[in-house]
């Protein structure tokens, strides 16, 4: 009753079958298992190459996979595509659910641990026919060759940087496998699909993948390693004032703006600079610095002053004095040399070229005192776009196009200068929010919750995190897209559960359960908005609110204690007439006839002119309250 087999055995299944949809012919049927082998496990990771895509696209980039030269160790990884671990072990393959861990650790101490699970993604399809032919069968190949795949997000960010981010439209979708926490008490049980875990990294890291080998030939268990290391082409572009979109010419007495995209040379948890070769037809040759937008943003930026000079003075920069001296007529060619480019081995130059025009536009503005305190210089900066913003308001309600307009434009030039002339990011916050109002006022909504999110994102201890996130719901909801409106608002409540716009998130978040009908949640949220802002202005909308909520749901009883309750709390507001008439009704559907009466009438008797005693007069001819009348009387007559 035993099969008696050794490691490497096959084990044959065959059955011969007589009948079958083939008439007249018997055919042979086989299935092999194979018995398992101890075998020496390998893994890598995978070399990835971006390329270059249509700047208007905003899906995931196309991603190209490219074998390591002969004698070399390291794979160069793209941030674009995710990080790709293949392991081959043959002799964890039990099923096509095998799986095995991979441990990846940056040299800056970031970690993650990637399940592996047996996949055919990188399988080569004429190797593959030739092992199906082989085996004798159309199998899964990667089951019998043991081939195990995982991947994981890349990121730029050091080790305190979070590993739990948002997906967004251009990470790559479709990973394989599992990416779990280092960290043993961390929850996976149910993760939510807007959330990924990426892996943080930095240019000048070294990525170790390592997989302990529990089976092989000998007694040992080795750990298996490979590395990696992030390489990306850096592009050079010189663009508007927002470092946007490119241009195609500059004027004398105007700044340029150049822009460098190269996330591998964010070395740092500081931002970290670069340098630009900047080079004139009449002689100019400048070496500029360009400073990292943000701490790991990989995207590094930088303008200077176009000076009017026939004979420019070569390398004459200083830390006070940054300009490039050009002519009328001039051409610049800018360079950036990539110390490190994936495209090919060593440096790699991205230039640009681009013409200065004979002439300039001359531009008059209305503020134009230099301050050498430059907190005093900002601060009156922000007031100026601020007045434009106050005017822009007040010229869109009059219906003034024109004017506000005006306003708009001058209130934007004026944070773009801050922007130009104060790159210091602690700036950043209160230039997109108000960007972000300017585009919320235009209803333009999808700058405006870009302009809200980078607060969010990027400064959430901010004192105008929570005013940005309130606004960013605000936009949500005017744009039509309530769900993500109630998700911000309730994310405000949590995160924020002092600041003094809970009372409105709590007010819109009632008002979206009951437009949706889901009036028990809205009652639940009326109440607690009533025990914690008891003297609120819309104190008294919100309690009449809870008693509408019970009566919708039919709870009838607790929908007249409800609006009993807002008598005695509100009895001189325009509601308490309504609230008697509701509350009659409830008692009536609820088959307490006496109470309703008394609510009719004492809804006709205090508040005779409203409108809601004429309802309360009609509901007292019913036939049920004709007899709570004649009740009433024959007990005074008892007495």
């Amino acid at each position: 009753d035993k099969l008696t087999v050794k490691p490497g055995d096959r084990v044959f299944l065959r059955y011969f079958d007589a009948q079958n949809t083939f008439p007249g012919h018997r055919v042979p049927r086989e299935t092999v298992v194979y018995v398992n082998e101890p075998t020496d496990g390998e893994i890598r990771i995978i070399r990835t190459r971006a390329k270059l895509r249509n700047e208007n696209d905003l899906g995931p980039p196309q991603v190209e996979v490219i074998e390591l030269a002969e004698g070399q160790t390291e794979s160069l990884v793209s941030l674009d595509a995710p990080l790709t671990i293949e392991v081959i072990d043959p002799d964890q393959a039990k099923h096509s659910g095998s799986t095995v861990k991979v441990a990846v650790l940056t040299t800056d101490g970031s970690a993650v641990i990637v399940e592996c699970e047996i996949s055919s993604l990188l399988n080569n399809r004429d190797s593959a026919r030739d092992s199906a032919r082989d085996s004798g069968r159309d199998g899964n190949i990667a089951l019998e060759q043991g081939r195990f795949i995982g991947q994981v997000i890349l990121q730029l960010g050091g080790a305190n940087s979070p590993e739990l981010v948002p997906k967004s439209a251009q990470m790559p979708r479709s990973l394989v496998g599992t990416v779990r926490s280092t960290d043993r008490k961390a929850d996976e049980s149910a993760p939510n699909p807007m959330i990924v875990r990426v892996l943080n990294v930095t240019g000048k890291d070294t990525i170790n993948a390592a997989y302990q080998d529990k089976e092989t030939p000998t007694s040992d268990s080795p750990k298996r390693l490979a590395t990696g290391r992030l390489v990306t082409d850096g592009m050079l572009t010189v663009t508007d004032r927002e470092f946007r979109e490119p241009i195609e010419s500059l004027h004398v007495g105007e700044k340029i703006f150049m822009a460098v995209s190269d996330p591998d040379q964010d070395v740092s948890d500081e931002r970290d600079v670069i340098r630009v070769l900047v080079q004139t037809e009449r002689g100019e040759r400048e070496s500029v610095e360009l400073s990292e937008t943000l701490s790991h943003s990989g995207f590094f930026a930088g303008s200077f002053l176009l000076v009017a000079s026939e004979t420019p003075t070569v390398d004459s920069n200083t830390e006070t004095k940054q300009e490039i001296e050009c002519y009328f007529g001039d051409t610049i060619t800018l360079t950036y040399t990539d110390p490190t480019s994936a495209r090919q081995s060593g440096t790699h130059e991205s230039k640009q070229t681009i013409p200065v025009v004979v002439g300039t536009d001359g531009l008059v503005t209305a503020f134009t005192k230099t301050f050498n305190d430059e907190t005093l210089a900002v601060e009156t900066k922000f007031r100026i776009a601020e007045s434009y913003f106050e005017l822009f308001k007040s010229h869109k309600e009059l219906e003034r196009t024109d004017d506000q307009t005006h306003d708009l434009e001058s209130g934007r030039r004026v944070l773009r200068e801050v922007m130009e002339d104060y790159p210091d990011p602690k700036y950043a916050p209160r230039i997109s929010y108000l960007l972000g109002q300017f585009a919320q006022e235009l209803e333009q909504w999808d700058e405006a919750i870009r302009s809200y999110e980078m607060i969010i994102r990027r400064y959430p201890d901010h004192t105008l995190a929570a005013d940005a996130r309130y606004k960013l719901a605000q936009s949500y909801e005017e744009s039509g897209d309530f769900d993500a409106a109630l998700e911000a608002y309730v994310t405000l409540a949590a995160t924020h559960p002092n600041s003094p716009l809970i009372a409105s998130v709590m007010i819109r978040i009632s008002d979206y359960f009951y437009k949706r009908d889901d009036f028990e949640i809205a009652a639940q949220v009326g109440e607690k908005f009533g025990e914690r802002f008891e003297g609120h202005e819309h104190a008294a909308e919100m309690a009449f609110r809870v008693g509408q909520s019970h009566y919708k749901i039919e709870d009838y009883k607790q929908a007249g204690l409800s609006f009993d309750q807002f008598v005695k709390t509100f009895p001189d507001d325009e509601l308490s007439s309504d609230s008697l008439f509701w509350s009659g009704e409830a008692y009536r559907l609820g088959n307490n006839n006496l109470e309703a009466f008394r609510r009719y009438n004492r809804c006709r008797w205090d508040y005779p002119e409203s409108e809601a005693a004429k309802y309360a007069r009609g509901r007292l001819a019913l036939p049920e309250m004709l007899q709570q009348f004649e009740a009433e009387a024959n007990s005074v007559d008892d007495e």
